[in-house]
């Protein structure tokens, strides 16, 4: 009985420590889509949320499908609902697995799926005008896959879906898309899968058209989040790396034009759906933590969310008693879980998302936790390549070659795109010649098209020149390259004559240039004219002495290959050494330029300059990192200007997280509030100067 007693005392005191200390706000709040997914505990679900609502979320929860038939509204569930209060609203659950069982056994269409969909809706109490909609539950791999015909039908079915039959009114509604494990995936797969999708024009102009919430299933594992040691803002880094993933991808940085559709889409519309789904061992990942610390995962994938600036936010919640628990206390933990939920978005409806880390700190630790760090990849776009995949051709002067074959590739992946594309190829042979049939007609230069859906092609060569010319395959300016062979005939000897001794191939030039963070070393090869030569090349990055990154490969048509470095950049002297060249036809000079590149200062950045209250005055923080997003402990000093003038102004060494914070003096008055960084000064840094625009307005 102790025992007991002692649980429901902690339980109480975790709920309390969660609870907000006043009503609802009705001003300065950032409004935001709640959205969450349960296979069944949707009432016990919604009644924790709105025991403790804000003023500017809009909940809206999922009714599942009843068991029996999925294909089957729950009646009355609506009504419950909005009896919760105007900004609650119900979510009909349209089950995509067992809608394509309807549609197979009925043998109508997806669309029609759709319009019958609508129909049962109104039929079981859903009410669009009092906010309620639509949400498929779950978009599968095969259409992230584009296998067979799954875009078209779900694209069909959500189309029926906001058009109905005619009687309701059009309304979009929203999808959930099935997710992939926080950890242990193939990351050059899946994401050479996302980038070929995001490129379906047709596919996203429907979603723009028909659906207005698009939510991705993030469900993480607790194991990738409580790590000893790392502090809550690089926690919700990590966090924000997995949820926010599709749309990082979206918005990344030399993605093609025909990417620019999901980008915009994606842009109004994404939203994660992060994990409350305690204690599982799997399917909603790895929850099987005690309940204190899914309290504190819950707060800080509200952080997160928070911080990333969204206006939509999802959890999935399906509580399992996989522990051990008696019935009593699985309950009354689980309840503690929902309170945590309820109170982190409550209390961070503000703009300040470190709200949510009040209660809880998000510190909690897990013995042999470690982050999954393989999601920052998705912030950077890996651009297709056609490849060489026959081998190198050995062929005879005038006679045409068997079949060459191209592959569109990913990051090394084998893909197919949903958009044509056009591949050049081209010789460094001035006599080299293509053609997509072994009988001509000959070309120069051939434009080879690969059609949607498709990830090879095939083409021919012939050349009347020996040699071993450079075939290169250029994509939207990447360009591969493979060396051939080119055999001709033997000429009659007469006089043995002794050659001539091979051109000089040298090094031209080593460069160094920093980027995002990282030393960017490139070589030059060229012959005794400056003209620049393709060959083979070993490269080998040296700080202080010590290697820290080598590579080998082919230099491409510029004569250049280059090295990035893994590890961030670093004080001290950075130095080339050119270990092997190797270029057909020429002799290496063995010289290499003399080359060092030197690093006095790195770059420090303000990153987040952030806003909210703390006992009704103003409270400001402003974040210091590195060129790696790292925390810095510089000295800062900034104001707080109101309209035109200076209302508070901190100077201060920023701490471990990188945060220097200013509770203002003066009482908040109605008006916009900015903050200006004035100065930022730490050992070997050096300020860009840059400063992110933030205004806080009170009305």
């Amino acid at each position: 009985m102790k025992q007991v007693v002692a649980l429901c005392a902690l339980i109480l005191a975790i709920a309390a420590a969660v609870a907000p200390p006043s009503p609802a706000r009705s001003v300065d709040c950032r409004p935001v889509k709640a959205v969450f997914y349960e296979s069944s505990d949707w009432a016990r679900l919604a009644t924790g949320l709105a025991a403790n609502p804000s003023s500017c979320t809009d909940y809206y929860v999922t009714i599942p499908a009843l068991v029996a038939d999925k294909t089957q509204m729950r009646p009355g569930a609506a009504a419950q609902m909005h009896a919760l209060g105007a900004n609650f609203h119900a979510l009909a659950e349209i089950n995509y697995s067992s809608w394509q069982g309807w549609v197979g056994a009925t043998g109508n269409s997806w669309y029609a799926a759709g319009v019958e969909a609508r129909r049962r809706m109104t039929a079981t109490g859903f009410d669009i005008a009092a906010g309620d909609t639509w949400v498929v539950n779950e978009f599968s791999s095969s259409v992230r896959a584009g296998t067979g015909t799954a875009r078209q039908n779900v694209r069909d079915l959500v189309r029926g879906l906001f058009e109905g039959d005619g009687s309701q009114a059009a309304a979009k509604g929203m999808i959930f898309v099935v997710g992939v494990g926080q950890s242990g995936i193939s990351f050059p797969q899946y994401k050479a899968t996302m980038e070929s999708w995001l490129q379906d024009q047709n596919f996203w102009n429907d979603m723009t058209s028909y659906v207005s919430d698009f939510f991705q299933e993030v469900y993480g594992d607790v194991r990738n989040y409580a790590v000893a040691g790392v502090d809550p803002s690089t926690r919700a880094a990590y966090l924000n790396g997995f949820l926010q993933h599709p749309l990082q991808l979206a918005r990344a940085v030399g993605a093609p034009p025909a990417e620019a559709g999901a980008r915009n889409y994606l842009n109004n519309a994404y939203g994660p759906l992060a994990n409350a789904s305690w204690a599982w061992g799997s399917a909603y990942g790895w929850t099987k933590a005690s309940f204190d610390v899914m309290t504190d995962y819950v707060a800080a994938q509200t952080y997160a969310m928070r911080l990333a600036g969204g206006s939509r936010i999802g959890f999935a919640w399906n509580p399992l008693n996989s522990i051990g628990l008696s019935n009593d206390d699985f309950l009354a933990q689980a309840s503690a879980v929902l309170t945590a939920l309820a109170g982190s978005i409550h209390q961070t409806d503000g703009g300040d998302p470190t709200q949510a880390c009040g209660a809880t700190g998000c510190s909690s630790v897990l013995t042999g936790a470690a982050a999954a760090t393989g999601w920052t990849t998705f912030s950077s776009w890996t651009p297709t390549t056609a490849v060489f995949t026959s081998p190198p051709v050995s062929l005879s002067t005038g006679t045409a070659s068997g079949p060459i074959t191209v592959q569109l590739q990913t990051g090394g992946v084998n893909t197919t795109l949903p958009v044509p594309s056009a591949v050049t190829i081209s010789s460094s042979s001035r006599s080299g010649t293509f053609a997509t049939d072994p009988n001509g007609p000959w070309s120069p230069s051939l434009a080879l098209a690969i059609p949607p859906g498709n990830g090879t092609a095939t083409l021919y060569a012939q050349d009347t020149t020996g040699g071993t010319p450079t075939f290169s395959a250029n994509l939207g300016g990447q360009v591969v390259t493979q060396i051939e062979s080119i055999i001709a005939p033997a000429q009659p000897t007469t006089t043995l004559a002794t050659p001539p001794p091979p051109p000089p191939a040298r090094v031209a030039s080593l460069t160094f240039t920093p980027q995002q963070g990282h030393l960017h070393v490139e070589l030059q090869i060229v012959d005794d004219q400056g003209q620049p030569l393709q060959g083979r090349a070993t490269l080998t990055l040296i700080h202080d002495a010590a290697r820290i990154a080598s590579t080998s490969g082919h230099t491409n048509p510029a004569g250049q290959l280059g090295l990035t470095a893994q590890q961030g950049l670093v004080l001290g002297c950075f130095s080339a050494r050119v270990e092997g060249l190797a270029v057909p036809g020429y002799l290496w000079d063995d010289a290499v330029p003399a080359n060092s590149y030197c690093v006095r200062t790195l770059p420090a950045h303000v990153a987040t300059v952030s806003f909210g209250r703390r006992n009704g005055r103003l409270h400001v923080g402003v974040r210091v990192t590195n060129d790696l997003g790292r925390p810095l402990q510089a000295r800062i000093a900034f104001t707080v200007v109101r309209g035109a003038s200076v209302f508070a102004a901190t100077v201060g060494r920023s701490d471990s997280t990188g945060w220097l914070a200013l509770t203002a003096r003066p009482k908040l008055t109605p008006g916009c509030y900015h903050a200006t960084v004035t100065s930022l000064s730490a050992p070997s840094y050096t300020w860009d100067r840059l400063s992110p625009v933030q205004r806080f307005c009170v009305h």
